[in-house]
Parts: C-alpha cells; structure tokens; sequence
C-alpha cells in the first residue's frame, strides 16, 4: 500500500473532504496531494484513466506561487498547506523603492514563517551591517538618486541570490503574501523620517 506523511490524516476524511482538497490542490503541498489521490484510488472513488487524476499530476503547479485565498479548516494540517510569504518581487520592490533594510525584514519575516532563526538573524545581521556601510560611503559619494538606487539593486541581489536560495530554494512552492500592511508602515516610517529631517526648518530653528 502507497504511503506518506500524510496518509494517515486523509485516511480519516469524508469522500467530500477529499474531493474538496484535489480539486483545490494549489492550496496544499504535492505530497499531501498525492496522499489524497491514494485515499481516493483505496475507496474507489478515483481511478487513473479519470480526468482528474490525469489533471492533477499533469501539471507542476506546486513549485509556483499561490495567490488564492485558503480557508483554514480545523482539521487541516498546518503542513499540508503552503506557507504565505513575501514574494522576490515584493522584497525587491521594498528594497529598491525605500531602502535594503526594508526589503530585509520582509525575507525575515518569510525566515520566521519557516522557521529558521539561525538564517534570520544572519539576515538580519547583514542589514544592519549593510545598512551602516552603505550610509558612511553614501556620504563620501554624489548625492544622486542613482548612486543610492546602486546599492539599493546590490543589496537586493544579496537577499535573494544569496540569503532566499540559500535558505528558502528557488523553487520553493508557495502562497504570496499581502504586502499592503509592511507598506502602509514603510510609507509611514518615510514620512517620519522627512518630517523629523525637515522639522528644525519648519520650526524656523
């Protein structure tokens, strides 16, 4: 008999809990997956020559980003479904627009949510470090938006060439997180930072 790590939880569904699951199966890992089509193939419910089958192995949907929303059953195992993380293209847009240390915290951020504390405060490590030369050069250097985005782009190029393959895999299969709450608290920690660089001008000081 066919087995997995996940063969003994849908061994306990209902038909209708299985079907659900395949046919929402962007939303759960390939060996969860696989574990359901077993299930179903033991209670007859699902032979090989059936479309959905042919469907479900047919493509290489897991090792692409998921946006769907999930609901999250009680019942489900929280390894069967993919991990909501900020996305390379999210983390290159905080790092290039505001600045590395930004696109830092939100591969961070996707270190917690995979538990990996030794890589994240590596990462963490780096930004500051980063951070602290990039300043002390950017003050011996023109004053260019150009200049500033160059060490923007190679500090980008470090969190994910280096620290997301490393630590993550570029292939990793999962669900894109939101960026609309790191954005709107990006935005308002810029605005600080211009108000209190501005503020002894605008206090006539």
């Amino acid at each position: 008999m066919n087995a997995n790590s996940f063969t003994k939880i849908m061994s306990l569904k209902s038909n209708k809990e299985l079907e659900i699951i395949l046919k929402e199966k962007n939303d759960y890992n390939q060996e969860a997956i696989q574990a359901v089509v077993w299930e179903m193939e033991v209670r007859n419910l699902i032979q090989k020559t059936d479309d959905l089958y042919k469907d479900t192995f047919k493509e290489s949907d897991a090792i692409q980003p998921v946006e769907k929303a999930i609901d999250h059953n009680e019942h489900l195992s929280r390894e069967m479904l993919l991990p909501h993380l900020y996305s390379k293209r999210a983390i290159q847009g905080f790092t290039l627009f505001f600045s590395t240390i930004f696109g830092v915290l939100l591969l961070m951020q996707n270190l917690k949510e995979m538990n990996k504390p030794v890589a994240r405060n590596q990462v963490l490590f780096f930004g500051i470090a980063y951070t602290t030369i990039s300043a002390i050069l950017l003050n011996y250097l023109p004053k260019m938006f150009f200049v500033t985005l160059l060490f923007n782009m190679i500090g980008y190029a470090i969190l994910s060439e280096f620290f997301w393959n490393k630590n993550l895999g570029n292939k990793l299969a999962y669900q894109k997180k939101e960026i609309w709450k790191p954005l709107i608290i990006s935005f308002a920690v810029m605005l600080l930072l211009l108000l209190l660089q501005f503020l002894p001008q605008i206090l006539g000081v």
